[in-house]
């Protein structure tokens, strides 16, 4: 028996298959493409998040220096309303910059870290019978809105969107 199998074995088999070795150009061409393919979306993922990351990052700072603004503003309020906040116009845009001392107004635009452009307006205020701010009624000559405004520029050149707060302010030390 075992001689019967060892023939059947080292008998020459009748049909011979040829063996493939290698890869076709085609195959490789394929491959060559998945992994370039792969290699790319990942890149174009990261990028993105990457973009992702330093939008959100540009909102924050624009945040704070809409916090920063809004003190400023009434700190100049503090120093003077007279001198400071009744004197300016509804219909000017404003910005902040600081003298080394103080925070002053100014109508020429301030770039802050060489990329944000911080700017100010000032509304009047008018109450109802009620003494509520309505938008008809009696002039509330100790009280303004102010609407300060953080823009940057937008990667691709696009135009930004503002990023604003809004908020009112009264002339509490009557000065």
């Amino acid at each position: 028996m075992i001689e019967q199998f060892m023939k059947k074995f080292t008998q020459p088999h009748p049909v011979k298959m040829k063996r493939q070795t290698g890869f076709t150009l085609i195959e490789i061409v394929v491959a060559a493409s998945m992994i370039t393919i792969s290699l790319v979306s990942i890149a174009m993922y990261y990028k993105k998040a990457l973009d992702v990351s330093e939008n959100t990052t540009r909102h924050i700072q624009s945040g704070f220096l809409l916090e920063e603004g809004l003190e400023a503003i009434k700190m100049l309020r503090d120093q003077s309303w007279s001198g400071n906040i009744a004197t300016l116009s509804t219909t000017t845009t404003y910005y902040l910059y600081w003298s080394g001392t103080l925070w002053m107004s100014t109508t020429t635009p301030q770039k802050i870290e060489n990329i944000f452009e911080r700017s100010f307006r000032i509304a009047e205020v008018r109450r109802d019978g009620s003494d509520n701010i309505a938008s008809s009624g009696t002039l509330d000559d100790g009280t303004r809105k102010v609407t300060v405004s953080v823009t940057w520029p937008v990667e691709g050149g696009g135009a930004a969107t503002p990023d604003i707060a809004e908020t009112y302010i009264t002339n509490l030390l009557t000065n």
